[in-house]
């Protein structure tokens, strides 16, 4: 079997941006906080993602994306460290604070230092400490790659879930 690499010449294409945001928000997403501490301030630094996922086993790695606009993964990319805290139901108010542009993010928001050194937010599902591997080209945003340098299980719950520009919970109807 072979693959053959598409080059950003051949995946031109004219679907509307619009149209294509419209037709994904049908795809419900976790919500996860990647938060680190700024280098050059010493301060928790953060933002929230829909697109974090397991990518390898063996070795353990994580991956996400970020947009290039993010005004906070150069501080956290910069750091080489990260956490990642699997937001739980109830946690709009985290996920709403570390999608917004407020300078101080970590006001409002309860929060431990983790061994690593990265914010683990309380009431979270668990936390990913990672290191950063790889950042790609991924159009308009960053595909990250990590290395899972620890993780951990708070509990149980029900998770964040993000589903049609809203945020909301898990509703089980049949079992799998």
């Amino acid at each position: 079997m072979t693959s053959t690499a598409v080059t950003a010449a051949t995946s031109v294409s004219t679907i509307d941006p619009a149209h294509f945001r419209s037709v994904m928000r049908h795809l419900p997403t976790g919500v996860a906080a990647v938060c680190s501490t700024n280098p050059r301030t010493a301060t928790p630094c953060g933002l929230i993602v829909g697109t974090f996922a397991s990518l390898s086993l063996d070795p353990p790695w994580v991956t996400f994306s970020v947009a290039r606009t993010s005004t906070s993964w150069p501080a956290i990319a910069s750091n080489g460290h990260f956490a990642v805290s699997l937001l739980a139901d109830g946690q709009q108010p985290v996920c709403t604070a570390l999608a917004g542009k407020n300078p101080d993010k970590f006001r409002s928001l309860e929060w431990e230092m983790s061994a690593y050194g990265t914010p683990h937010i309380h009431g979270s599902l668990g936390w990913i400490d990672c290191t950063l591997l790889h950042q790609l080209d991924g159009g308009d945003h960053h595909l990250i790659i990590a290395a899972v340098r620890d993780i951990t299980a708070a509990g149980s719950g029900d998770p964040l879930i993000f589903h049609g520009g809203r945020l909301g919970s898990f509703r089980e109807t049949t079992a799998a």
